[in-house]
C-alpha cells in the first residue's frame, strides 16, 4: 500500500492522479444526473466541431469528421459520413478524454512502481526515469484511446441530419434542473431515433421543472440555443 501511495503521489503519476480525481468526480455527477455526458462537445452555428471537440478529432481521439447531428451552441455528438442513409455518431469528448487520462495514469504508475523498485537514490536519475515514463504514458494513452474511438465508432448508430430549424414545433424533455431564462438543458429524440441533449432557454420568466414536457417554437442565433415554453398536450393537433 505504502508502495501505491509513494507511486500515485510521486512524479510523474501525480501529475495526472488529480485529473483521474477530476473524471471520476465528473462520472458520478453524471450518473446521478447532474451533469451532461456531452458536456464538452461543441459546435459552431454551421454544425462543425469547435475548441476541444475540433482538436480531438483532428488527432483521432473522437472520430473523422467534425459534424454534428444538432447544433445547439452546447453539448451535442459529431458525426462522420458514411456509406448511406446519414452519419455515425462520434464518441463524447468526455469519453475520450475519460480513456486518455485513465490509461495514461495506470501506464504511470506501472512505470513509477518499476522505476521506484530500482535501487538508486540519484535526483537527476530518477525525474529523468520520471519523463521517460510520463512520455511512454502519454504515447500509449493516445494509441489506445484511438483505437478504442474507431472500435467503438463501428458500432454507433448512423443518424439523420437534423437542422436547427427542423426542431422548431417538436418537443422535448427538461433534464438537469430546471430550465430558465438563463439555463436549460433539454432531451430530444432525433428523426434517426437517438436521444441528444440541446441547450434550451425560456422566456418571459417562465420556470420549467426537471422532467417536464416543453416546445420548442424557436431558435435564437443569440447563444444559438432553443426557446421553449411549458407544453399543453391539450393543444396537440395530432391528440385524438
Amino acid at each position: 500500500m505504502g508502495l501505491f501511495l509513494d507511486t500515485a503521489l510521486g512524479f510523474p503519476t501525480v501529475l495526472l492522479t488529480p485529473a483521474l480525481v477530476v473524471v471520476a468526480g465528473y462520472w458520478l455527477f453524471v450518473a446521478v444526473g447532474a451533469a451532461d455526458p456531452d458536456l464538452l462537445d461543441g459546435v459552431d452555428a454551421d454544425g462543425d466541431a469547435v475548441g476541444l471537440s475540433a482538436f480531438m478529432g483532428r488527432v483521432g481521439l473522437r472520430g473523422t469528421a467534425p459534424k454534428a447531428s444538432v447544433e445547439g451552441g452546447g453539448p451535442s455528438r459529431a458525426q462522420r459520413p458514411t456509406g448511406g442513409g446519414g452519419r455515425r455518431a462520434g464518441v463524447p469528448v468526455t469519453v475520450a478524454l475519460t480513456a486518455l487520462v485513465c490509461v495514461a495514469w495506470f501506464v504511470s504508475m506501472i512505470g513509477g512502481i518499476m522505476t521506484n523498485l530500482l535501487d538508486t537514490t540519484s535526483t537527476p536519475l530518477l525525474l529523468a526515469l520520471g519523463a521517460v515514463v510520463l512520455l511512454i504514458a502519454l504515447v500509449a494513452a493516445w494509441a489506445v484511446t484511438s483505437g478504442l474511438v474507431m472500435s467503438l465508432q463501428r458500432f454507433l448508430p448512423r443518424r439523420t441530419e437534423d437542422s436547427k430549424h427542423e426542431l422548431v414545433g417538436r418537443t422535448c424533455v427538461i433534464r438537469i434542473g430546471e430550465a430558465d431564462e438563463s439555463f436549460g438543458r433539454a432531451e430530444i429524440t432525433t428523426a434517426g431515433g437517438a436521444s441528444i441533449s440541446i441547450p434550451v432557454r425560456t422566456t418571459g420568466g417562465e420556470v420549467l421543472p426537471l422532467g417536464s414536457t416543453a416546445l420548442i417554437f424557436d431558435h435564437s442565433p443569440e447563444g444559438d440555443v432553443f426557446l421553449v415554453t411549458r407544453f399543453d398536450a391539450a393543444l396537440d393537433p395530432g391528440r385524438p
